[in-house]
């Protein structure tokens, strides 16, 4: 007899050819029999779409050849339950939410690295996936640099956990010192992989910091998943207002929610005396979020902790759970729930 374990561990390996998410997770694997001389494997499809069971077969055939004696009988069965599991959907995630910029230097991953410790500070259960391939920094603002030995089997890999955060970043695959240097189909084929190889799971929140600009990385994302919202990350300036907005518009293309602004270095607060400078403007991320019909989520001063909280690798909403910084980012918190409660009203 083979043990089911092990037939199963080996189905995991088989794709969906259309969401390209494996069949075992899909719930796409009904009733597993053994007789003397033969297997029978019961395969469950949303409809009945011949094509579709076709080519399942061939693959589910390809995987398990060799692996065991005798006759292997694959048979099918509609279940229409399963018709939103053909959503693409991470296993175990509830919502994935896009950090985004139209371009560098506004301080996403900053924003993204402090909302993701607010939000667990909240209870929930939060992973942080760093999208930005050729210029990964989330690892640092947890004091891990370049390559990390992470947990991984033939297929899967495991994310690191940092401060009960779940935590995966293309930099802790490489060298410090080692260049990427690739073309958008395989920039593409790494968010795959880093979405559905890694076990994120029980997710209340998989934050996604994307890398600068309207790219490849930030459509293959849009494509490959099902986003429940996208929040905007702007300096008050109005350069960089005008590249939040094409940033902004590229979601609105792919209809992907936009769950709202957030506005960082609105002000500069001195260490000595405490009072807020306007170094940079005013009103931007308000007037960028009316543009999209929007809301402005918050504003984060800057902060020499916040700043020092960058090199030390411990998030300052972390670090003072009672300053300025972590009362910003909880108003956020508060605000992005409110969001996503109205979107899904």
């Amino acid at each position: 007899m083979v043990q089911e374990e092990f037939i199963r561990k080996e189905l995991a390996k088989v794709k969906h050819p259309e969401n390209k998410r494996d069949i075992v997770s899909l719930g796409m694997i009904g009733e597993i029999k053994q007789e003397e001389g033969k297997i029978t494997l019961l395969l469950k499809t949303p409809v009945n779409d011949r094509k579709l069971q076709i080519g399942l077969e061939a693959q589910v055939r390809q995987q398990l050849k060799g692996l065991f004696p005798g006759k292997l009988i694959i048979k099918f069965e509609v279940d229409p339950s399963l018709e939103a599991a053909d959503e693409n959907r991470i296993p175990g995630v509830k919502k994935v939410i896009a950090i985004g910029s139209g371009k560098g230097g506004v301080g996403k991953s900053t924003i993204t690295v402090n909302l993701a410790t607010q939000l667990k500070e909240r209870g929930y259960r939060v992973g942080i996936l760093d999208a930005d391939i050729y210029g990964p920094s989330v690892g640092k603002m947890f004091g891990v640099q370049g390559r990390v030995p992470l947990q991984a089997d033939e297929e899967r890999i495991w994310p690191l956990e940092k401060n009960k955060l779940k935590i995966m970043s293309f930099s802790f695959l490489l060298n410090e010192d080692q260049p990427v240097v690739w073309r958008g189909p395989m920039l593409g084929k790494a968010i795959e992989q880093f979405l559905y190889d890694i076990v994120w799971g029980e997710l209340d929140f998989l934050l996604v910091d994307l890398p600068p600009g309207t790219g490849d990385v930030q459509l293959s994302l849009s494509q490959l998943i099902n986003l429940d919202g996208a929040v905007i990350v702007t300096t008050p300036q109005n350069i960089a207002i005008l590249d939040a907005s094409r940033a902004a518009a590229m979601f609105q293309q792919v209809k992907v929610p936009i769950l709202g602004v957030v506005e960082n270095m609105s002000e500069f607060i001195c260490p000595h005396c405490g009072k807020g400078s306007q170094i940079f403007s005013s009103g931007g991320g308000d007037k960028l979020s009316q543009t999209f019909q929007s809301v402005l989520l918050g504003q984060v001063p800057l902060t020499m902790d916040l700043m020092k909280a960058g090199e030390e690798g411990i998030p300052v909403v972390e670090k003072d759970k009672q300053g300025v910084i972590a009362k910003a980012f909880q108003s956020i918190s508060e605000n992005l729930e409110k969001e996503l409660k109205r979107w899904e009203a």
